[in-house]
């Protein structure tokens, strides 16, 4: 392999990445993943709710788009 080969293709659209800042050199993908409603800690307060095996299908779904390798959110599978 050479060193100066071009990168791979995106898998997806959202996985082109882009500058977030100049300043701070970080890249992001155009679409972040709103974690808020994986789990069922915020159900009872009319938040949404997910169940665990709900939750890795969309988990497997957002990495699968190339989108995930650049921003993981947090979320509460308890």
């Amino acid at each position: 392999m050479s060193l100066w080969t071009a990168p791979p293709n995106p898998v997806s659209k959202l996985a082109r990445y882009r500058t977030l800042s100049p300043l701070a050199g970080v890249r992001v993908s155009p679409i972040q993943l709103g974690a808020m409603s994986i789990g069922d800690k915020w159900g009872d307060l009319g938040m949404g709710s997910m169940d665990k095996e709900s939750s890795f299908k969309l988990l497997d779904a957002y990495f699968d788009l190339g989108v995930g390798q650049s921003y993981v959110p947090y979320i509460n599978l308890k």
